[in-house]
């Protein structure tokens, strides 16, 4: 390829990636949190500066992310694991899928070795609680939740003394 072909095609790239910048900006504001400004002056009320302020938040329960759908995979481990979903209804959302080890052991040649171990695999996810305030106003709260996603294999710890 030569150097004036490697030019045009950042151009065009370029040009692309400003134009899907405008459209990200131009659509993305609606559901970002927002806050109302004060209407006059220049200084900053005491609702701004205190850190529990509040905020609008637009959730879209019809949001389907594009991505392909992802075949269970949970069965065809080695350290296969099963579904339980905790139910909280203060929490949003207020069920979360927390994954559990079916087996002690690991899957070797389709029977259960114990010579390893199945361990839960960890992840932090961000839920909202609901606070409730005066007069039955509500008021959420991010909060980070630790929950088991899956399952994998790993070799014992043995500590040698």
């Amino acid at each position: 390829m030569n150097a004036t072909m490697s030019t045009a095609l950042n151009i065009q790239f370029l040009i692309v990636a400003c134009v899907m910048g405008l459209v990200l900006i131009s659509f993305g504001a609606e559901g970002a949190p927002s806050k109302h400004l004060p209407k006059k002056g220049n200084h900053k009320s005491s609702e701004e500066s205190d850190p529990s302020s509040s905020y609008r938040l637009i959730l879209d329960p019809e949001f389907k992310s594009p991505a392909s759908p992802n075949l269970p995979i949970n069965n065809d481990s080695i350290s296969p694991w099963t579904y339980t979903f905790m139910q909280d209804e203060s929490l949003y959302p207020s069920n979360i899928a927390v994954a559990k080890c079916s087996l002690t052991g690991c899957l070797i040649d389709g029977t259960e070795d114990q010579d390893f171990q199945s361990k839960p695999i960890y992840t932090q996810i961000m839920v909202l609680r609901k606070i409730r305030g005066e007069k039955h106003n509500y008021s959420l709260r991010l909060e980070y939740k630790t929950i088991a996603v899956g399952c994998t294999c790993v070799r014992p710890y043995v500590q040698h003394v």
